[in-house]
């Protein structure tokens, strides 16, 4: 039940971040990281519980960190399709088909590894749907790295 009720939050953020991806947004350059910061914290509480209330092996956490790595790799990808420009000194991003099918595309491979952490570890089955807002933390923080490093080089 806990798992199921994570991925209904992670669904509801997801939603909300896709939506916000798509539609043309001012970059906040101050505090850039606050909503990838919560987000973090929220998915290490997350997983600490699932840590105290199940034996994970060392094979299933890495796994986990394989999808982390992963998505750290999506979200560079994803920072490079998102156009970027200034207006009038505000820096703004937009999204395109590209970064929407690349959020696809990481999603789908975090949760097929959430598939492959049941093969390997019974007693971890669900680690990845736990995992769900740290993968979300990780992936868009990267991403917005890369936005900023290319907002930089901006005239």
């Amino acid at each position: 039940m806990h798992s199921a009720v994570n991925v209904v939050i992670a669904l509801a953020v997801l939603a909300l971040i896709l939506s916000r991806q798509l539609r043309r947004r001012t970059v906040r350059e101050s505090q850039p990281y606050r909503i990838t910061l919560i987000l973090a914290v929220i998915g290490l509480v997350e997983v600490a519980q699932f840590r105290g209330q199940h034996d994970v092996t060392a094979a299933a956490w890495g796994l986990l960190a394989a999808s982390l790595v992963v998505g750290a790799g999506f979200g560079a990808l994803r920072g490079r399709t998102v156009h970027v420009w200034r207006e009038d000194g505000t820096l703004y991003r937009q999204g395109n088909v590209a970064t929407l099918v690349l959020w696809i595309v990481g999603l789908a491979l975090h949760f097929s590894v959430d598939l492959l952490i049941a093969q390997v570890d019974a007693d971890a089955k669900g680690l990845g749907s736990v995992a769900v807002l740290l993968y979300l933390a990780v992936t868009l923080g990267v991403q917005q790295l890369v936005v900023l490093e290319r907002a930089e080089h901006l005239a």
